[in-house]
């Protein structure tokens, strides 16, 4: 191979490197699910390139499958976790779990009804409230 050749493949492999640990960086720091799967995602691409680069490279196909295969799972890795967060779950970090904390006066819509069952315009307004500021997080980690 040429001089030149050979520089710019190890140019390409340390940017490949250098993605993919800022990719591992992402994953581990965190700090919401969502981050966590965007760091997956660019993982998964960057290792799809470097398989594929090395494919063009060598002049073989015998990693395809693996390819393939990486491929598939990162895109259905993604839909999972997406699906997940799109349920309306207002706090996605791994560290944190709701089943010890109260949760907040206004989730719950019973707590706001009268005695004869109608909820008060005071504490609908107050849930209807609550329930924007929920659906604005959700937007927002999309």
């Amino acid at each position: 191979m040429e001089p030149l050749f050979t520089v710019l493949i190890w140019l390409i492999g340390a940017f490949f490197a250098s993605a993919a640990l800022m990719s591992l960086i992402r994953i581990i720091r965190g700090p919401s699910v969502v981050d966590r799967m965007v760091g997956s995602d660019t993982l998964a691409t960057v290792l799809i390139c470097v398989l594929s680069a090395d494919m063009a490279l060598r002049g073989h196909t015998t990693t395809l499958p693996l390819v393939l295969g990486l491929a598939m799972t990162a895109s259905i890795g993604t839909m999972a976790v997406a699906r997940f967060v799109s349920r309306g779950r207002s706090d996605n970090s791994i560290n944190s779990s709701t089943s010890d904390q109260a949760l907040p006066e206004h989730d719950d819509v019973e707590r706001h009804r009268d005695a004869d069952g109608s909820i008060g315009h005071e504490d609908a307004a107050r849930h209807e409230l609550a329930h924007d500021v929920v659906a604005r997080e959700v937007r927002s980690e999309r």
